[in-house]
């Protein structure tokens, strides 16, 4: 539920109509993570940008 949640709330953050111009410029990269407290991992679920 909550990486549903992380990926739900990146989307609405990539179409905002202030930064959804910065997005498609590739100016801000939106990307969702989680964070897990049990293990310290990051793991990132959307956006990463490549290199």
């Amino acid at each position: 539920m909550t990486r549903v949640h992380i990926k739900q709330t990146s989307a609405d953050l990539r179409t905002n109509q202030d930064l959804a111009p910065l997005v498609r410029n590739g100016e801000l990269a939106v990307v969702s993570a989680y964070y897990s407290l049990d293990t310290g991992r990051v793991e990132v679920l959307t956006g990463a940008p490549s290199a």
